[in-house]
């Protein structure tokens, strides 16, 4: 996976957690909402602004 498709994946998955979350909201289901959010905080929040991506070194020659 590229440093791309790897940002791509993030972004998606995000965009579906938001979503999630305005589900959450709409349906009074303030546990679930909360609990959801605290799981992706640092995502959607990260520590210095961006997300550091590791590659894993036996993936850089596939």
């Amino acid at each position: 996976m590229t440093s791309e498709q790897a940002a791509q994946l993030i972004d998606n998955t995000l965009d579906l957690v938001h979503q999630r979350l305005q589900d959450l909201q709409a349906q009074c289901l303030s546990q679930e909402h909360s609990a959801l959010a605290a799981e992706f905080r640092e995502w959607r929040h990260p520590t210095g602004g961006h997300i550091d991506l590791m590659v894993f070194p036996g993936l850089a020659n596939s």
